[in-house]
């Protein structure tokens, strides 16, 4: 009895090990983003991710392995999220704990039915890793998507530099997730000696020249110069009233040091209503700008803070040849809005969660004219948005992204915010210029090269040349239909193959 008891424990402890396995994997996934940037880690640790789901020997347990897995991505990937709430929020520490971590559950989920998908599916043959690749950046599209969406740490990200960024204006971050998710998938199959079905990868290497080659948009007009302003203003400074004036004079002062024809704030660099700012500041800026023949874009409140049954949105301004607006059409959930506030209400009183009563802008906006360009405007969070970023061409020739990131501290969020900038920039093939309040301030060309930046938590202004572009990339034309529509088709295959599956369904065992 005694050797028995000693046998279970020794098996018990090696049937865990894949678990923890996973929840490493997961983990150590971080490090294909930025700001390590290890590209090849993204296909590793989802080649273990696949290996760990073929021999799960239960649907249940590809489930688990697939929440764990998700798990250590987002623990490891968003603690700005708790900074936010613990830092800046006023949120006790162990509250903040506990709202990270029905996050991290939540966004866990979804790995956490792809899992199990692929455990009902699969049938440990040659299209597995397909079958892999398709359902993985199917639950990455229903994750950015569904309850407003989250779409940060899909894998396509991590190839935001050259060679597999050029393949970004022909199939966009989602077959980019496609592509690392099948080579990880592959290279377990010929681990396991299947080396035949390496020839995609084989295809994919002889032909990335081509795709580097091929072009779909060209200049047009003549470059324009764009000072990029970054105040490095503390949340708790910007939002006081009584220091107001003191953050436009510091941001005047600051756009004097360029000598850009276009000048761009961050976003809320105005921390005011425009109801109130057109009695002094909007005029005053207006005549600066006709007598330096310059125009600015600037982040402000759209709105009347006196009218309460008004909507009021987080927007961008432009000032000098002409005067518009553009309001953020997507909205950050719990930060600027609250979902569900019948049922939310109670969950925000209880957390003490800063929101802001924000109105998403429902309609389409047109291109900005300023500068001599015909800008594409987008707000922070947005830029995560492909679809939404693409909705403007080909009538725009830029791309402006206005962020603050004060609110996430010392973190990573910066850097893989810059990052995403990289693959919308290569997708829409538009030169994109970031202003931030803190960081990162930067310009990105329009085949998604970092060409300049500002290092973070430090004033300054970036003064660069911006080429405009027309005519559209195949990505602007097909948006992530293209390789969702593929990896729609590969599940529906995957689905009629599955014998096992229409049997459990008749049966009434799908577990």
């Amino acid at each position: 009895m005694q050797k028995k008891a000693q046998w279970q424990v020794r098996f018990g402890a090696a049937s865990w090990a894949g678990e923890v396995q996973v929840l490493a994997s997961g983990a150590l996934l971080n490090f294909a983003f930025a700001p390590y940037r290890l590209v090849w880690v993204a296909p590793l640790m989802l080649a273990l991710l696949y290996y760990y789901w073929q021999v799960a020997r239960s649907t249940w347990r590809a489930l688990l392995r697939g929440f764990l897995f998700g798990a250590g991505l987002f623990t490891a990937g968003v603690p700005w999220i708790y900074l936010t709430l613990a830092q800046f929020g006023g949120t006790s520490a162990t509250l903040a704990v506990i709202a990270c971590a029905l996050f991290v559950g939540i966004l866990s989920v979804y790995v956490a039915l792809i899992g199990g998908l692929f455990a009902l599916l699969r049938r440990g043959d040659g299209f597995d890793p397909w079958l892999f690749a398709a359902l993985w950046v199917l639950g990455e599209w229903v994750r950015g998507v569904f309850l407003t969406g989250f779409p940060w740490f899909d894998a396509g990200y991590a190839a935001s530099a050259a060679p597999l960024v050029y393949w970004a204006p022909l199939i966009g971050v989602a077959g980019l997730s496609f592509v690392l998710a099948l080579a990880g998938a592959l290279v377990m199959e010929a681990v396991r000696g299947h080396w035949r079905g390496l020839w995609p990868l084989f295809l994919i290497l002889v032909t990335t020249p081509v795709a580097d080659r091929l072009v779909f948009v060209h200049r047009v007009g003549q470059p324009i110069t764009a000072s990029l302003v970054q105040g490095d203003i503390a949340p708790g400074v910007k939002w006081d009233a009584q220091d107001r004036r003191a953050v436009i004079q510091h941001y005047l002062q600051l756009s004097k040091k360029g000598d850009g024809q276009l000048v761009i704030w961050p976003e809320t660099a105005v921390p005011g209503y425009s109801h109130e700012l057109r009695q002094h500041f909007i005029p005053e800026l207006g005549r600066l700008a006709r007598v330096s023949h310059r125009d600015f874009l600037f982040g402000l409140v759209e709105g009347d803070a006196y009218a309460p049954d008004t909507p009021i949105y987080n927007a961008v301004m432009s000032v000098g040849r002409h005067e518009d607006f553009y309001r953020k059409r997507h909205l950050v959930p719990f930060g600027e809005y609250l979902p569900w506030p019948n049922l939310m209400g109670p969950v925000l009183d209880m957390f003490h969660i800063p929101m802001s009563g924000f109105t998403a802008w429902s309609g389409r906006e047109s291109p900005m004219r300023a500068g001599g360009a015909r800008i594409g405007v987008s707000i922070c969070y947005e830029i995560a948005y492909g679809p939404l970023v693409t909705q403007d061409l080909p009538a725009a020739n830029l791309l402006v992204n206005v962020s603050d990131d004060a609110w996430y501290g010392h973190s990573n969020e910066a850097e893989q915010q810059l990052q995403i900038g990289q693959l919308r920039a290569a997708e829409a093939g538009r030169d994109l210029l970031i202003a931030t309040n803190d960081g990162i301030t930067a310009r990105i060309t329009h085949r998604g090269r970092i060409a300049a930046r500002l290092p973070p938590f430090h004033a300054g202004v970036l003064t660069v040349v911006a080429r405009l572009y027309t005519g559209m990339t195949p990505y602007d034309r097909m948006g992530d239909g293209g390789a969702l529509g593929f990896a729609g088709l590969l599940a529906l295959v995957g689905l009629g193959r599955s014998r096992r599956y229409w049997r459990r369904v008749k049966g009434g065992r799908l577990f």
